[in-house]
């Protein structure tokens, strides 16, 4: 299983600044799927209205 990483820069609610984030993605019957973010947003109280995890989502549609 090959993994790629993506680093997304972008305003962070929980930090109140810029953060830069490591995502992983891995490829999962032809379709790119997100499997960690290091900034631990499964946790977080803003990942409703995270644009840094939205950014991420969206690279895993491309």
């Amino acid at each position: 299983m090959e993994i790629e990483e993506e680093f997304i820069s972008g305003f962070c609610r929980t930090l109140n600044g810029t953060n830069t984030v490591c995502c992983e993605y891995t490829e999962k019957d032809g379709e790119r799927v997100l499997t960690f973010m290091d900034c631990a947003h499964d946790g977080c109280m803003h990942h409703g209205a995270c644009e840094i995890y939205k950014e991420a989502q969206r690279l895993a549609a491309k």
